[in-house]
Protein backbone atom coordinates (compact mmCIF):
# COMPACT_ATOMS: atom_id res chain seq x y z
CA UNK A 1 0.00 0.00 0.00
CA UNK A 2 1.38 3.42 -1.30
CA UNK A 3 1.28 6.13 2.30
CA UNK A 4 1.53 9.95 1.89
CA UNK A 5 4.77 11.33 0.98
CA UNK A 6 6.10 14.92 1.21
CA UNK A 7 8.96 16.74 1.29
CA UNK A 8 10.18 20.40 0.94
CA UNK A 9 12.06 23.47 1.24
CA UNK A 10 9.69 26.18 2.27
CA UNK A 11 11.72 29.08 0.69
CA UNK A 12 9.22 32.17 0.43
CA UNK A 13 9.12 35.77 1.32
CA UNK A 14 8.04 37.02 4.89
CA UNK A 15 4.46 38.37 2.66
CA UNK A 16 3.75 34.98 1.16
CA UNK A 17 0.96 33.95 2.70
CA UNK A 18 -0.57 30.25 3.53
CA UNK A 19 -4.23 29.44 5.30
CA UNK A 20 -5.55 26.20 6.59
CA UNK A 21 -9.19 25.33 6.15
CA UNK A 22 -11.20 22.92 8.25
CA UNK A 23 -14.24 22.37 5.76
CA UNK A 24 -17.51 21.53 7.66
CA UNK A 25 -19.46 18.29 7.51
CA UNK A 26 -21.90 20.39 5.22
CA UNK A 27 -18.94 21.97 2.76
CA UNK A 28 -17.69 18.09 2.44
CA UNK A 29 -20.65 16.46 1.10
CA UNK A 30 -22.29 19.32 -0.61
CA UNK A 31 -20.15 22.09 -2.11
CA UNK A 32 -16.37 22.49 -3.51
CA UNK A 33 -14.47 23.25 -0.55
CA UNK A 34 -10.84 24.91 0.76
CA UNK A 35 -8.38 22.38 1.83
CA UNK A 36 -5.63 24.98 1.67
CA UNK A 37 -4.94 28.58 0.12
CA UNK A 38 -2.31 30.57 -0.37
CA UNK A 39 -0.08 32.99 -2.02
CA UNK A 40 3.69 32.14 -2.35
CA UNK A 41 6.96 34.46 -3.24
CA UNK A 42 9.55 31.98 -3.41
CA UNK A 43 13.03 31.90 -2.73
CA UNK A 44 16.14 30.49 -4.35
CA UNK A 45 16.19 26.76 -3.63
CA UNK A 46 12.08 26.43 -2.75
CA UNK A 47 10.69 23.08 -4.29
CA UNK A 48 7.69 20.54 -2.71
CA UNK A 49 7.79 16.89 -3.84
CA UNK A 50 4.84 15.19 -2.91
CA UNK A 51 2.63 12.28 -3.93
CA UNK A 52 -0.63 9.65 -2.38
CA UNK A 53 -2.22 13.25 -0.88
CA UNK A 54 -5.89 13.23 -1.65
CA UNK A 55 -6.70 16.90 -2.94
CA UNK A 56 -6.66 18.57 -6.07
CA UNK A 57 -3.98 21.40 -6.69
CA UNK A 58 -4.69 24.66 -8.96
CA UNK A 59 -1.29 27.13 -9.22
CA UNK A 60 -1.52 30.50 -11.00
CA UNK A 61 1.58 31.41 -12.04
CA UNK A 62 1.91 35.17 -11.57
CA UNK A 63 5.50 35.99 -12.19
CA UNK A 64 8.49 34.50 -12.55
CA UNK A 65 9.86 30.84 -13.71
CA UNK A 66 8.33 27.80 -12.27
CA UNK A 67 8.93 23.70 -13.04
CA UNK A 68 6.84 20.80 -12.77
CA UNK A 69 7.27 17.36 -12.77
CA UNK A 70 4.42 15.48 -13.31
CA UNK A 71 3.34 11.74 -14.83
CA UNK A 72 6.98 11.93 -16.07
CA UNK A 73 7.26 14.78 -17.88
CA UNK A 74 8.41 18.42 -17.39
CA UNK A 75 6.71 21.91 -18.01
CA UNK A 76 7.89 25.43 -17.21
CA UNK A 77 5.80 27.64 -15.62
CA UNK A 78 5.32 31.04 -16.68
CA UNK A 79 3.00 33.97 -16.41
CA UNK A 80 -0.33 33.32 -16.81
CA UNK A 81 0.27 30.13 -17.06
CA UNK A 82 -2.07 27.59 -14.34
CA UNK A 83 -1.43 23.91 -13.58
CA UNK A 84 -4.48 21.65 -12.11
CA UNK A 85 -3.37 18.14 -10.87
CA UNK A 86 -4.79 15.31 -8.21
CA UNK A 87 -1.92 15.27 -5.84
CA UNK A 88 -2.41 11.24 -5.47
CA UNK A 89 -0.40 11.10 -8.48
CA UNK A 90 3.58 11.81 -8.00
CA UNK A 91 4.76 15.80 -8.01
CA UNK A 92 7.30 17.65 -7.76
CA UNK A 93 7.73 21.24 -8.31
CA UNK A 94 10.46 24.07 -7.96
CA UNK A 95 11.13 27.66 -8.58
CA UNK A 96 13.83 28.30 -11.57
CA UNK A 97 16.87 29.71 -10.53
CA UNK A 98 17.34 32.78 -11.58
CA UNK A 99 13.90 34.08 -12.27
CA UNK A 100 12.10 33.24 -8.77
CA UNK A 101 8.48 31.90 -9.00
CA UNK A 102 5.65 33.86 -7.22
CA UNK A 103 2.16 31.93 -7.69
CA UNK A 104 -1.39 31.56 -6.08
CA UNK A 105 -2.78 28.43 -5.25
CA UNK A 106 -5.28 26.38 -3.70
CA UNK A 107 -5.86 22.68 -2.59
CA UNK A 108 -9.35 21.95 -3.26
CA UNK A 109 -11.89 18.68 -3.01
CA UNK A 110 -15.44 18.25 -3.63
CA UNK A 111 -17.75 15.34 -3.80
CA UNK A 112 -18.07 15.80 -8.41
CA UNK A 113 -14.19 17.72 -8.34
CA UNK A 114 -13.27 14.41 -10.13
CA UNK A 115 -16.01 14.79 -12.70
CA UNK A 116 -14.17 18.07 -13.81
CA UNK A 117 -11.05 16.81 -13.37
CA UNK A 118 -11.39 13.86 -15.67
CA UNK A 119 -12.64 16.21 -18.39
CA UNK A 120 -9.67 18.79 -17.48
CA UNK A 121 -7.47 15.60 -18.78
CA UNK A 122 -8.94 15.45 -22.02
CA UNK A 123 -5.99 18.46 -22.31
CA UNK A 124 -3.66 16.07 -22.24
CA UNK A 125 -1.22 18.51 -20.46
CA UNK A 126 -1.43 19.42 -16.61
CA UNK A 127 -0.67 23.05 -17.60
CA UNK A 128 -2.61 25.46 -19.51
CA UNK A 129 -2.55 29.10 -20.65
CA UNK A 130 -5.31 30.62 -19.28
CA UNK A 131 -7.86 32.56 -21.28
CA UNK A 132 -8.90 34.84 -19.05
CA UNK A 133 -5.43 35.44 -16.44
CA UNK A 134 -7.20 38.09 -14.46
CA UNK A 135 -10.28 35.78 -13.55
CA UNK A 136 -8.44 33.59 -12.01
CA UNK A 137 -6.41 35.48 -10.10
CA UNK A 138 -8.80 37.51 -8.62
CA UNK A 139 -10.48 34.33 -7.58
CA UNK A 140 -7.63 32.84 -5.80
CA UNK A 141 -7.56 36.50 -4.16
CA UNK A 142 -11.31 36.58 -3.32
CA UNK A 143 -10.92 32.98 -1.75
CA UNK A 144 -7.55 33.67 0.33
CA UNK A 145 -10.14 36.88 2.16
CA UNK A 146 -12.82 34.58 2.41
CA UNK A 147 -10.56 32.19 4.83
CA UNK A 148 -9.06 35.11 6.33
CA UNK A 149 -12.16 36.25 7.74
CA UNK A 150 -14.68 33.44 8.19
CA UNK A 151 -18.46 33.53 8.14
CA UNK A 152 -20.91 31.42 7.50
CA UNK A 153 -21.59 32.07 4.07
CA UNK A 154 -17.79 31.72 3.46
CA UNK A 155 -18.09 27.97 2.23
CA UNK A 156 -20.77 28.42 -0.06
CA UNK A 157 -18.84 31.64 -1.06
CA UNK A 158 -16.01 29.41 -1.67
CA UNK A 159 -18.02 26.85 -3.52
CA UNK A 160 -19.19 29.11 -6.07
CA UNK A 161 -15.78 30.74 -6.51
CA UNK A 162 -13.94 27.51 -7.10
CA UNK A 163 -17.09 26.56 -9.68
CA UNK A 164 -15.73 29.77 -11.61
CA UNK A 165 -11.97 28.79 -11.40
CA UNK A 166 -12.54 25.32 -11.97
CA UNK A 167 -14.66 26.46 -15.59
CA UNK A 168 -11.88 28.83 -16.12
CA UNK A 169 -9.19 26.24 -15.99
CA UNK A 170 -11.61 23.89 -18.58
CA UNK A 171 -12.43 26.52 -21.01
CA UNK A 172 -8.37 27.43 -20.93
CA UNK A 173 -7.55 23.50 -21.25
CA UNK A 174 -9.81 23.04 -23.58
CA UNK A 175 -11.38 26.05 -25.77
CA UNK A 176 -8.02 25.81 -28.20
CA UNK A 177 -8.97 22.47 -29.58
CA UNK A 178 -12.15 20.21 -28.29
CA UNK A 179 -14.80 22.28 -28.61
CA UNK A 180 -16.98 24.23 -30.75
CA UNK A 181 -15.84 25.42 -34.01
CA UNK A 182 -12.58 23.74 -33.23
CA UNK A 183 -14.08 19.82 -33.70
CA UNK A 184 -12.88 18.38 -36.31
CA UNK A 185 -15.07 17.87 -39.49
CA UNK A 186 -15.11 14.25 -39.51
CA UNK A 187 -15.91 13.94 -35.58
CA UNK A 188 -18.84 16.72 -36.27
CA UNK A 189 -19.72 14.45 -39.26
CA UNK A 190 -19.64 11.31 -37.46
CA UNK A 191 -22.15 13.33 -34.39
CA UNK A 192 -24.73 14.24 -37.06
CA UNK A 193 -24.61 10.77 -38.37
CA UNK A 194 -25.55 9.16 -34.96
CA UNK A 195 -28.12 11.76 -34.23
CA UNK A 196 -29.77 11.06 -38.06
CA UNK A 197 -29.50 6.90 -37.41
CA UNK A 198 -29.70 6.68 -33.46
CA UNK A 199 -32.42 4.53 -34.07
CA UNK A 200 -30.38 2.06 -36.30
CA UNK A 201 -27.43 -0.77 -35.10
CA UNK A 202 -24.11 1.13 -35.51
CA UNK A 203 -21.31 -0.49 -34.79
CA UNK A 204 -17.56 0.84 -34.17
CA UNK A 205 -16.85 -1.33 -37.51
CA UNK A 206 -19.55 0.16 -39.55
CA UNK A 207 -19.03 4.16 -38.99
CA UNK A 208 -14.96 3.23 -39.21
CA UNK A 209 -16.45 2.16 -42.86
CA UNK A 210 -18.52 4.78 -43.67
CA UNK A 211 -15.76 7.67 -43.29
CA UNK A 212 -13.11 5.92 -44.28
CA UNK A 213 -11.12 5.87 -40.96
CA UNK A 214 -9.29 3.32 -38.85
CA UNK A 215 -11.92 2.12 -35.73
CA UNK A 216 -9.01 2.48 -33.55
CA UNK A 217 -8.41 6.23 -34.71
CA UNK A 218 -11.93 6.88 -35.10
CA UNK A 219 -12.48 5.83 -31.15
CA UNK A 220 -9.45 7.58 -29.95
CA UNK A 221 -10.33 11.16 -31.95
CA UNK A 222 -13.85 10.74 -30.65
CA UNK A 223 -13.32 10.82 -26.91
CA UNK A 224 -10.79 13.40 -27.19
CA UNK A 225 -13.34 16.19 -28.85
CA UNK A 226 -16.64 14.61 -27.73
CA UNK A 227 -15.87 13.69 -24.23
CA UNK A 228 -17.85 10.04 -25.48
CA UNK A 229 -17.40 7.22 -27.11
CA UNK A 230 -19.07 6.56 -30.55
CA UNK A 231 -21.27 3.94 -28.30
CA UNK A 232 -21.59 6.56 -25.20
CA UNK A 233 -22.71 9.47 -27.49
CA UNK A 234 -24.72 6.76 -29.41
CA UNK A 235 -26.70 5.53 -26.21
CA UNK A 236 -27.11 9.18 -24.70
CA UNK A 237 -28.84 10.26 -27.80
CA UNK A 238 -31.34 7.28 -27.58
CA UNK A 239 -32.09 8.46 -24.30
CA UNK A 240 -32.70 11.64 -24.40
CA UNK A 241 -35.23 11.24 -27.38
CA UNK A 242 -36.45 8.68 -25.12
CA UNK A 243 -37.64 10.86 -22.03
CA UNK A 244 -38.75 12.87 -24.73
CA UNK A 245 -41.76 10.26 -25.18
CA UNK A 246 -41.79 9.76 -21.86
CA UNK A 247 -43.20 12.81 -20.91
CA UNK A 248 -44.93 13.77 -23.98
CA UNK A 249 -46.18 10.72 -25.21
CA UNK A 250 -48.64 8.14 -24.16
CA UNK A 251 -46.57 4.94 -26.08
CA UNK A 252 -45.50 1.42 -24.19
CA UNK A 253 -42.28 1.32 -22.98
CA UNK A 254 -41.35 -1.31 -24.85
CA UNK A 255 -42.43 0.46 -28.28
CA UNK A 256 -40.45 3.88 -26.94
CA UNK A 257 -37.51 0.94 -26.72
CA UNK A 258 -38.27 -0.14 -30.24
CA UNK A 259 -38.24 3.41 -31.38
CA UNK A 260 -34.83 4.48 -30.20
CA UNK A 261 -33.58 1.52 -31.85
CA UNK A 262 -33.13 -0.96 -28.21
CA UNK A 263 -34.67 -4.15 -29.05
CA UNK A 264 -34.66 -5.82 -25.86
CA UNK A 265 -37.27 -3.74 -23.32
CA UNK A 266 -35.30 -4.85 -20.74
CA UNK A 267 -32.22 -3.66 -21.98
CA UNK A 268 -33.25 -0.32 -22.31
CA UNK A 269 -34.51 -0.56 -18.78
CA UNK A 270 -31.30 -1.31 -17.36
CA UNK A 271 -29.81 1.59 -20.14
CA UNK A 272 -32.21 4.18 -18.73
CA UNK A 273 -31.90 3.30 -15.29
CA UNK A 274 -27.79 3.23 -15.36
CA UNK A 275 -28.02 6.90 -16.89
CA UNK A 276 -30.84 8.71 -15.27
CA UNK A 277 -30.98 7.10 -12.37
CA UNK A 278 -34.53 6.09 -12.45
CA UNK A 279 -36.82 3.79 -14.51
CA UNK A 280 -38.40 4.90 -17.39
CA UNK A 281 -41.90 4.33 -15.82
CA UNK A 282 -40.88 5.98 -12.34
CA UNK A 283 -39.69 8.68 -14.63
CA UNK A 284 -42.84 8.89 -16.54
CA UNK A 285 -44.43 9.14 -13.50
CA UNK A 286 -42.58 11.65 -12.00
CA UNK A 287 -43.84 14.36 -14.71
CA UNK A 288 -47.49 13.43 -14.39
CA UNK A 289 -49.63 15.84 -12.97
CA UNK A 290 -51.26 15.26 -9.16
CA UNK A 291 -54.68 14.52 -9.37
Amino acid sequence: MAYYREQAAHNWTEDSIRLIATPSQLARYSFFYVEEVGYFRTQPGYFTEREQLNSYLIAVTLSGTGFLKFKGKQYKLEADQAFFIHCMDYQYYETGEHNLWEFGWVHLNGATISGYYHYFQLSESPVITLKNPERAKSSLQQLIQLHREYTPHSEPLSSKIIVDLLTECLYSANSSQAVGDFIPDTIKAIMRYLEQHFNEPVSLEHLAKQFNISKYHLAREFKKYAGLTPNEFLISYRITYAKNLLKYSDESIADIAEKVGVLNVSHFINLFRERVGTTPLAYRKSWQPLK
